[in-house]
């Protein structure tokens, strides 16, 4: 099992981050237009759509807006990942002074096929979420 952990700096509001990663049935231009939905409620359940079909699903484990997520992470973007087990996807927000704050994303417990692909797109997923909040476009 591994563990990626990512950190960035944006130029805006621990708000402004939240609602970006909590947004519920609108396409996130960011992650390649996909779409998450979930109340965000401690236990309720969450799914990541894109393309058409369901890539992620899981359950929160714990909210506290706007500085900390905790979900399972069970990816199905393919039969191969899906045969998988689960991990745990955490956002961690706090404010760090200039008009900034620092995102730092750790998706632990995964193995296989889906850790290797979290390793490789989360650094490139996480930047284009820090030029979609402060430009308010994407170069993906």
């Amino acid at each position: 099992m591994t563990e990626t952990v990512y950190r960035v700096r944006i130029r805006c509001t621990a708000d402004a981050v939240w609602s970006a990663l909590t947004e519920t049935g609108s396409p996130r231009p960011w992650m390649r237009g996909w779409t998450v939905h979930s109340s965000w409620e401690r236990n309720a359940a969450y799914t990541m759509r894109g393309e058409g079909a369901e890539v992620a699903a899981g359950h929160v484990i714990a909210a506290d807006p706007p500085q900390r997520l905790k979900l399972t992470f069970d990816p199905t973007w393919d039969a191969g990942v899906a045969k998988e087990p689960p991990g745990t996807l955490e956002y961690r927000i706090r404010p760090s002074g200039g008009g900034e704050c620092e995102l730092t994303v750790t998706i632990a417990g995964l193995g296989g096929r889906s850790a290797s692909s979290v390793a490789s797109d989360t650094p490139a997923t996480y930047e284009a979420l820090k030029q979609w909040l402060e430009d308010h476009s994407v170069s993906r």
